[in-house]
């Protein structure tokens, strides 16, 4: 939902306090890079018109109704009998290409980080955190606010997150985005492509050859007019006649709209657990997914009601379903779940939406070397005792290294008790990016407090004395968290000035990269000949390659003549 609310704009590459940002041009877009700014937006929250209700009339197309999907578990019991070996067979096979693939849906209100907010920083790290938390493999962000396209990957989380908004200098009240585990992305045929600030699209392999796209959404509020709003679903079914009809297909993110529990009249298009009453939107929403044989798997499932909505409203406080995840009706036994996690927090007025699909990715190892060497621990070196006990470790096993007459076998047997004995004594380098938060246990019992008043809040949201319970948590976790933020600073600071005193430059450049973290992606705009943007890998290579056969094999505008007639050198 767009609420009222200033923001700056985004610090995304992490540079000391924050980030800088790289996008990527999309359609309609500038090729600028995006820079900081700031830009209020507004909006005002979702209220149902006075005087409607349930649709009236039904569809012409008569269709069998939906009822609750039970899909039976992968390792569950065969049939028995004696014709049923080739089914055996098949199903033992099919169970082992399947696995559980998380995806969910959030509004998260925005993905720009500001210094004045009482929220911690780095919104993109808060949200990676909560989606590992749920163990959600593919979200769609709604409401991002972020200009342009672009990319940026957060370290600690193992999410990158990809969005699609208006240009750096127009208001940006929507903005949508994926938030996909950083080692699945090896995996997209292509990168997800923005279509515009309320429509992203990405495609990822399945097993064989099937694909399964996604599509994040951010449909337009009430507040807009009815020729905004059918553009926009417009766009939408544009879009959806595009993806290929072999495909599986997902629509995920806010579509501000409320669907209602009128089965009978939207037969297959919602099922029997619906929640509220339809709207306007509701209807637009729903003939769209009638025409294009769609079914919104949020009604397929009987689950509490506080388990399916999720937003409320400020003023009204009764809550509602707007966000939705949405499959295509021959799809739906893929669906095992789909519910509202409650417990997911990141400064939202709207509640993550998960769901569980029975998909499997396929996934592309590359083949290892079985003799990969660690890298050992060399700074232990500098310690006068591990230096000793080296020395004396090497003695000893050097005394007891058998004689050979073929050198290489000697130099063999040398070489292995040098590394083993260093392997022993010295042991192996640990890589982790480090942040301020990482591994701090105050900071883990902090938001583990935060986080229960929060569930308390939300089971009791008419309680006084739960809300400033958990306003005043809020309020003591930010001013501690900026407090440990700072002293890390201090102490990384120190740290850096004393190896620049020492002119340790080992140590210095490390202690950098741990400040500035590793070197974000950026997606490098690439474009054909006549100014398309590419987003397909296989276009992407073959451009560089006309680019560099052009650059290199252009004829030579050497004049001979010139270079004949110009001095020599004559020889002593």
């Amino acid at each position: 939902m767009a609420l009222g609310a200033a923001s700056h704009g985004p610090t995304l590459r992490r540079s000391g306090q924050g980030w800088s940002s790289y996008s990527l041009p999309g359609q309609g877009h500038s090729s600028a890079a995006t820079l900081t700014t700031e830009q209020p937006s507004s909006g005002t929250a979702l209220l149902p018109p006075h005087g409607e209700g349930s649709r009236k009339g039904d569809l012409k197309k008569n269709l069998p109704h939906l009822h609750p999907v039970s899909i039976p578990q992968l390792t569950g019991h065969l049939p028995r009998g004696r014709n049923t070996r080739e089914t055996r067979k098949t199903n033992s096979k099919s169970s082992r290409r399947k696995s559980t693939l998380c995806v969910g849906a959030w509004n998260i209100r925005t993905l720009m980080d500001n210094q004045n907010c009482d929220r911690p920083e780095r919104r993109t790290a808060l949200v990676g955190r909560e989606l590992l938390r749920y163990s959600i493999d593919i979200a769609a962000l709604s409401e991002t606010r972020l200009a342009d396209t672009g990319e940026i990957t957060e370290a600690g989380a193992g999410y990158t997150f990809f969005w699609s908004g208006k240009a750096l200098n127009e208001r940006r009240e929507a903005g949508v985005g994926f938030a996909i585990r950083t080692t699945l992305v090896k995996n997209l045929g292509s990168l997800p492509r923005g279509i515009s600030d309320r429509l992203m699209v990405m495609r990822i392999p399945l097993h064989g050859k099937t694909h399964l796209s996604l599509i994040s959404v951010y449909a337009p509020t009430m507040t807009y007019t009815l020729e905004e709003k059918e553009l926009f679903y417009q766009n939408l079914s544009k879009v959806l006649r595009s993806v290929p009809k072999d495909d599986k297909l997902l629509i995920l993110g806010d579509f501000n709209a409320r669907v209602g529990r009128d089965a009978q009249s939207w037969p297959d298009v919602i099922g029997p657990h619906g929640i509220g009453h339809e709207n306007t939107n509701g209807q637009l929403l729903l003939t769209l997914c009638a025409e294009h044989g769609l079914t919104i798997t949020n009604t397929l499932f009987q689950l509490p009601d506080i388990h399916k909505t999720t937003w409320m409203h400020p003023r009204s406080k009764h809550w509602h379903l707007i966000d939705y995840v949405i499959i295509r009706r021959r799809d739906i036994q893929d669906v095992r779940i789909t519910r509202a996690m409650r417990g997911a927090d990141c400064w939202t007025d709207h509640l993550l939406l998960r769901c569980k699909l029975s998909f499997s990715i396929a996934s592309r190892h590359r083949r290892q070397k079985s003799d990969v060497k660690k890298k050992m621990d060399v700074q232990k070196l500098n310690e006068p005792n591990t230096k000793e006990a080296l020395i004396t470790n090497l003695a000893n096993q050097l005394e007891h290294l058998p004689a050979e007459e073929d050198y290489e076998k000697a130099w063999a047997n040398f070489r292995d008790v040098v590394y083993d004995s260093a392997s022993l004594t010295l042991g192996y380098m640990t890589r982790k990016h480090q942040d301020w938060f990482d591994n701090n246990k105050e900071i883990t019992t902090l938001l583990q407090e935060k986080k229960e008043a929060f569930t308390a809040w939300l089971n009791d949201k008419d309680s006084q004395a739960k809300r400033d319970r958990l306003k005043n948590i809020r309020g003591k976790v930010q001013t501690e968290l900026r407090q440990m933020k700072d002293k890390w600073w201090e102490n990384k600071a120190a740290e850096l000035q004393q190896y620049a005193d020492e002119h340790n430059s080992k140590k210095f450049f490390a202690s950098l990269k741990d400040v500035y973290g590793s070197t974000p992606n950026a997606m490098a705009p690439v474009r054909s000949a006549n100014g398309t943007l590419l987003t397909e890998k296989s276009n992407i290579i073959q451009r560089w390659s006309e680019h560099f056969s052009q650059l290199l094999n252009r004829p030579s505008q050497i004049d001979q003549q010139a270079i004949q007639d110009m001095p020599q050198r004559s020889k002593p």
